[in-house]
């Protein structure tokens, strides 16, 4: 989730890190085109910092370096810190799809650097990573607004279970220099997915001391996001993003979610060639 949460950068990455709206966006708008792969391919470099609960449900923060690599080729191709790498295609005027290969971070029962992972869980064991396939499609609502569903399934470490999302997003305001855009997604996983980051196991109980939990199939948060993006020139930027993840129905009730809501935000300074 996204929780990866789209997560920037292993990211969600814990999270949310990430903001996965500004990366669909850049990708969005892209159309594919004839012409030289190098010369008309945009890239984006950049570096920031942000801060980051230490687990979905946490109520401790932690601070995470946010590193940018965007991608974005005529021919489809792109390669994404929040996305991984993939390729997407413009099904008509009004359709779009993307299929990828991205990381999804897993969760410590410690306090370990920039991991996700808290103290807090100790006796739950660890929640490996995993290499994830990304398949997104969505819709374009004018010029300036996407909406998007997708699937992440795990191609390692396959005990994390799938997770889904459907996402609105678009642009509320440019101007020469600006721009600010917004997203809301909901967030859902697959039983084995919600009982991965929220569930109790009994044998997980006796470890930790927190209450056996089953958590089920279905809604587990819903999240918001809002970035600016201030241009100095055609090749440099700051960007900062700001989100809050309210969990939901099971996810809610787990003994692990300490804080029903979430929040996250970021700034980074970039630069594109």
């Amino acid at each position: 989730m996204k929780h990866q949460i789209r997560l920037l950068a292993v990211v969600a990455l814990s999270g949310i890190f990430a903001s996965r709206m500004a990366a669909a966006q850049q990708v969005t708008q892209s159309q594919p085109q004839s012409g030289s792969w190098l010369q008309d391919s945009k890239v984006t470099l950049g570096l920031g910092a942000g801060v980051a609960s230490r687990y979905a449900g946490s109520n401790e923060y932690r601070m995470v370096p946010v590193p940018v690599l965007s991608i974005v080729t005529p021919t489809g191709f792109f390669v994404d810190s929040l996305q991984g790498a993939g390729y997407r295609r413009d099904i008509g005027d009004l359709f779009f799809a993307s299929a990828g290969i991205g990381y999804g971070g897993g969760r410590k029962d410690s306090n370990d650097g920039l991991l996700p992972g808290s103290a807090k869980l100790k006796g739950m064991g660890e929640i490996k990573g995993s290499v994830l396939a990304n398949l997104d499609l969505g819709i374009k609502l004018g010029h300036v607004a996407t909406f998007t569903i997708g699937a992440s399934q795990p191609l390692s470490n396959r005990e994390r279970g799938l997770s889904y999302r459907a996402e609105l997003s678009g642009t509320v305001l440019t101007l020469a220099k600006d721009q600010v855009s917004v997203s809301g997604s909901a967030e859902f996983g697959s039983a084995k997915y919600n009982q991965t980051f929220f569930g109790v196991t009994a044998e997980q109980s006796r470890n930790s001391g927190y209450a056996a939990y089953k958590a089920d199939l279905g809604l587990n948060a819903l999240t918001s996001s809002i970035v600016w993006t201030h241009s100095f020139n055609q090749s440099w930027s700051v960007s900062t993003m700001l989100s809050a993840t309210h969990y939901m129905q099971k996810a809610a009730d787990s003994p692990l979610v300490l804080d029903k809501t979430n929040y996250g935000g970021f700034t980074t300074v970039n630069y594109s060639f």
